[in-house]
C-alpha cells in the first residue's frame, strides 16, 4: 500500500486530471461526449483483470481495518460490476446530448 503522501498526491493528480477532461467535454459536441464515453467503457472492459487485482488489494486493506459488510460489499467489483460499470457509461453515451 502507499503510503499517505503518495495517495495525496495520486489524488491531486487524478483531480486535475478530471478537471481538465470536464472542461473539454462540457463544450464538446454530442458526437464527442458519446465517443469518450464509450471509449472509457472499452478502456474498462480491456483493463478488468487489472482492475480487480487492484480491487482484491483494497478488499483485504478493508477488511484489515474492520469495513462493515455491507461496506465491503459495496466496494467489492467483479467481472458482473465491471460489466455492469461499462454497460452504465454506453447507456449515457446513447443518450442525445450526454453530459
Amino acid at each position: 500500500m502507499k503510503d499517505a503522501a503518495d495517495i495525496h498526491e495520486i489524488m491531486k493528480e487524478i483531480g486535475a486530471n478530471a478537471r481538465a477532461a470536464a472542461a473539454e467535454l462540457a463544450f464538446a459536441s454530442p458526437v464527442a461526449k458519446a465517443g469518450a464515453l464509450n471509449g472509457a467503457a472499452d478502456a474498462i472492459l480491456a483493463r478488468a483483470s487489472g482492475i480487480i487485482a487492484a480491487n482484491e488489494k483494497d478488499m483485504a486493506y478493508g477488511r484489515e481495518k474492520g469495513l462493515s459488510p455491507a461496506m465491503m460489499d459495496r466496494l467489492m467489483l467483479d467481472d458482473a460490476r465491471i460489466e455492469g460499470i461499462a454497460d452504465s457509461l454506453r447507456a449515457v453515451a446513447a443518450q442525445d446530448d450526454p453530459v
